[in-house]
C-alpha cells in the first residue's frame, strides 16, 4: 500500500504542512500514550531528512507541535503520506514552497577602481534552493558612498540654507551626491541553468560609473533571484586629497 493509500485510511485529522522545504512545522491532537520519542513518518515523492514531535502539555492542551524536514533541493509541490505516533497513523499533506537561494563563493568582492573602468572576477554560484537559476547574461545594481549618509546630515545642519531652500533640501541633494551610479554586469558560464543542488563557475565583468569619485569607498550589491553578492569599491584619491566624513 502506497503512503497516499495509507493516509487515506488513517483514522484522525489530517496533519498539514506548508513552507520552504527546510523546516515545516504543524500541530496534531497527541493519542493517549504516545511515545513522542520515535515518531515515523512516510512521504510519497520525497525524502524525510528530519521529523520531531514536542508535547504542548505544558501549555494546558493535549497536542504536539511536529517538525519536519525535507531536502533543501525538494522541489516545490504538493505530497502525500502519514505520521505514525503512539501506534496511530494520520494523513499528512505536505505544501512545499519555492524557495530561490543562491550561495556565491566567494561571497563579496573588493576593488580599486577609476570612474568608468571595468573589473573582472571569477566566483562560484552555488544553488541551495529548490528551484533552477538562471544566470544573467546581462543585468545592473547601484552603489553608494559609505560616508554619504553622515556627511548629507554634516551639511545640513552645519551649513546655513540659500534663499528658497531648506536644510532637508541640503540634506537631500547632498545623499544624490553619495550616488556611485549603476554598475554594469555582464556575466560569462558554460551553463546558464544552475540545478538545485549544483553549482556553476562565472566569470563577472563590472563595469562602473563615472559617477564614483576619487577618495571614495562605495558599497552595493549584486542581487538577482535569490542571489545577493557583496560588492565594494575604493576610488583612488587624485593629488592626495580625500574627503572625510563631516568635512566640507
Amino acid at each position: 500500500m502506497s503512503p497516499r493509500q495509507r493516509a487515506a485510511s488513517a483514522h484522525g485529522a489530517r496533519v498539514t504542512f506548508c513552507g520552504p522545504p527546510q523546516r515545516m512545522s504543524s500541530v496534531v491532537a497527541l493519542p493517549d500514550g504516545a511515545d513522542l520519542l520515535e515518531p515515523k513518518a512516510l512521504l510519497e515523492g520525497a525524502e524525510i531528512k528530519g521529523l520531531a514531535v514536542r508535547s504542548l502539555a505544558r501549555d494546558g492542551v493535549n497536542m504536539g507541535k511536529v517538525t519536519l524536514r525535507l531536502p533543501k533541493s525538494t522541489p516545490p509541490g504538493s505530497y502525500a503520506g502519514s505520521l505514525e505516533l503512539g501506534g496511530r497513523r494520520i494523513p499528512l499533506a505536505v505544501e512545499v514552497e519555492a524557495r530561490a537561494k543562491i550561495e556565491a563563493s566567494p561571497s563579496r568582492l573588493s576593488f580599486e577602481a577609476e570612474p568608468g573602468a571595468e573589473v573582472t572576477a571569477d566566483v562560484t554560484l552555488h544553488n541551495v534552493g529548490n528551484v533552477p537559476f538562471q544566470v544573467p547574461a546581462a543585468s545592473t545594481f547601484c552603489v553608494f558612498d559609505g560616508t554619504g549618509v553622515d556627511h548629507a546630515f554634516w551639511v545640513a545642519f552645519a551649513t546655513e540654507p540659500p534663499e528658497r531652500k531648506e536644510r532637508i533640501d541640503l540634506l537631500l541633494d547632498d545623499l544624490a551626491d553619495s550616488h556611485g551610479g549603476l554598475v554594469e554586469v555582464r556575466a560569462r558560464a558554460e551553463e546558464r541553468t544552475i540545478a538545485p543542488g549544483d553549482s556553476r563557475d562565472v566569470q563577472m565583468s563590472l563595469r562602473f560609473s563615472d559617477r564614483i569619485r576619487p577618495g571614495h569607498g562605495y558599497a552595493g550589491s549584486w542581487g538577482i533571484g535569490g542571489l545577493r553578492l557583496r560588492v565594494r569599491v575604493r576610488v583612488p584619491a587624485r593629488n592626495g586629497k580625500q574627503r572625510a566624513a563631516g568635512a566640507a
